[in-house]
C-alpha cells in the first residue's frame, strides 16, 4: 500500500506563474526542488520531504492547489527502507484543477537511492551523564530490549547533541527529565523515533523502577526524540506506554539529590540542574549522521 510521506514544509512547491485572476496559467515543477532526507536507521528508514521554493502566494487558487499536493512512495514501505532500495516519490494532484488553472506540470515523480543509513545497535552499552556540581550518573543502556531508542540515544550523545543541556523538570518521587535543547519541554532533536513499548506494538518488559532510564513523548506514541527521564522511584503506570532502555549502575545519589531540588509550580527547579557532557562507549565504532540527497 502506498504511504504518504511526511513532508516538513507542505506548501512549498516551487511554480513560475503569469499573473492572471480567473486563469493565470503558468508552470509548476512538482520534484526538482524536493529535498529528500531518508533518517532512522539501516531496515528502519523513513523519507522526509523539505522545500524551500518560491511561488506566487498571492493567487489563492494557486494556493490552494499546492496545499492539496501529496507525496506518495510508489516502492518499499516507509519505516523499513534500507540502504540500497532505490525509491520513487510521486506527487499527487488535481488534475481537474491544474487543467481550470491553466497550469503545465512538470516532474511528477523524482527517483531516489537510499543511503547512509547506520545499523541499529544490539547489546549493552555503559553511559556517563557528568551532571555539574554533583558527578557522574552511569548507566547500562540496553539495545537488545530497545534497538532503535537506544540507537538514537547513542548517536545524539556522541555528537554532543545532550553537553550542556538541563533537567529542566524534576518532580520528587516521580522522575528527573531533561535533554532538551530549548530547556522547558518544548524542544527534541530533528527526528522523531518509533515508540519501543507494548502499547505502541513492541515487546519491551523492562519496568519503571527506580533508577530506569526512558524517553519522554507527546501524546503520539512515535513523537519521541531527544528528552529522556530517570525514575526517582518506580512508577508502574508508566509501564508499557513509554519506551525505558536502560538502568542506573552508580549515581542514583546523584538523581536524589537532585530529585530534592526546589521547583516552581511547572516543576521547574529553581536552580539550574546541567549535564555537562553525556557520552556512551561504542569500543571503536563510530556513529555518523544519515545522508541527505
Amino acid at each position: 500500500m502506498k504511504k504518504l510521506i511526511r513532508i516538513i514544509l507542505a506548501l512549498a512547491i516551487g511554480s513560475t506563474l503569469i499573473g492572471c485572476s480567473s486563469k493565470p496559467g503558468g508552470t509548476i515543477d512538482l520534484t526538482s526542488n524536493i529535498k529528500v532526507s531518508i533518517r532512522g536507521f539501516n531496515g528502519k528508514g523513513e523519507v522526509y520531504i523539505d522545500n524551500n521554493t518560491k511561488y506566487d502566494k498571492t493567487n489563492s487558487d494557486i494556493r490552494d492547489f499546492v496545499a492539496d499536493i501529496e507525496y506518495t512512495l510508489e516502492n518499499g514501505a516507509n519505516g523499513t527502507l534500507s540502504n540500497g532500495d532505490e525509491i520513487t516519490i510521486k506527487a499527487k494532484y488535481s488534475k481537474s484543477k491544474a487543467k481550470d488553472l491553466g497550469l503545465t506540470i512538470k516532474n511528477q515523480i523524482k527517483k531516489v537511492k537510499v543511503s547512509g543509513l547506520k545499523d541499529l545497535l544490539t547489546g549493552y552499552y555503559d553511559c556517563e551523564i557528568k551532571v555539574k556540581n554533583y558527578g557522574l550518573i552511569k548507566l547500562k543502556l540496553d539495545a537488545n530490549t530497545a534497538p532503535i531508542t537506544v540507537s538514537n540515544f547513542v548517536g545524539l550523545a556522541n555528537e554532543g547533541f545532550y553537553n550542556g543541556l538541563t533537567f529542566h523538570r524534576i518532580i520528587k518521587g516521580f522522575m528527573i527529565q531533561g535533554g532538551d535543547p530549548n530547556g522547558d519541554g518544548t524542544g527534541g532533536s530533528k527526528q522523531t523515533i518509533k515508540g519501543e513499548f507494548t502499547a505502541n506494538g513492541v515487546d519491551n518488559p523492562l519496568k519503571h523502577t527506580r533508577g530506569v532510564i526512558s524517553m519522554a513523548r507527546s501524546q503520539s506514541n512515535d513523537s519521541a526524540s531527544s528528552q529522556f527521564f530517570i525514575m526517582h522511584e518506580k512508577s508502574p503506570h508508566l509501564d508499557g506506554a513509554y519506551a525505558a532502555f536502560g538502568k542506573i549502575t552508580e549515581g542514583m545519589d546523584i538523581v536524589n539529590k537532585i530529585a530534592e531540588t526546589a521547583t516552581d509550580y511547572s516543576d521547574r527547579p529553581l536552580e539550574e540542574q546541567r549535564m555537562k557532557k553525556v557520552t556512551v562507549e561504542l569500543f571503536g565504532e563510530t556513529y555518523d549522521e544519515p545522508e541527505t540527497v
